[in-house]
């Protein structure tokens, strides 16, 4: 048996309905690839790392948590911006935690911020830093903190980064 070639559809009534089902399959394809890359563009990201705050956390409002947070030193804060693939920027807030309070802290939330010149928030993720990421910090110790803010317009308005104590529990 010799080999003929490929085989082709010579006969008009059978090629179009084909090519017309090909033709469909193909648009349907790329209207899905287009919607999903609209969705992705315009949703906001999902926040899977932040848990819900803590019942148990010295929280804003409690009595002795403005104390306690200014003996939390947050320093080096910095912020490094990355252009994300689907033209929105994504910024990486880092900074540096020292525990300065003369108690071990066994969980520690932190707050990280874009913000514009008006000092209006351009973008935050709140973040349970301990215990996820470690498990306590001690009297004296120090941390490396990194919160990672997605979906960030391009042409936004961006003075400055911050970082910031939200929620705080003791051993």
């Amino acid at each position: 048996m010799s080999y003929h070639g490929p085989l082709l559809i010579k006969e008009p009534e059978l090629r179009w309905p084909i090519v017309l089902i090909a033709a469909l399959i193909t648009t349907a394809i790329a209207l899905l690839v287009a919607v999903m890359h609209f969705v992705a563009s315009t949703t906001p990201p999902v926040n899977r790392s932040s848990p819900a705050q803590f019942d148990w956390m010295l929280q804003p409002g409690h009595s002795d948590f403005d104390q306690l947070r200014e003996q939390i030193l947050i320093e080096q804060v910095m912020g490094n911006e990355k252009l994300h693939p689907f033209n929105n920027l994504v910024v990486e807030l880092t900074g540096v935690v020292r525990n300065e309070t003369g108690r071990t802290i066994s969980g520690l939330e932190m707050r990280g911020a874009i913000v514009d010149t008006e000092n209006v928030t351009v973008r935050e993720r709140t973040v349970a830093v301990i215990p996820l990421h470690q498990i306590a910090l001690e009297i004296d110790e120090a941390i490396n903190v990194r919160i990672l803010l997605e979906g960030i317009d391009r042409d936004s308005d961006r003075a400055r980064a911050v970082l910031e104590v939200t929620g705080i529990t003791f051993e």
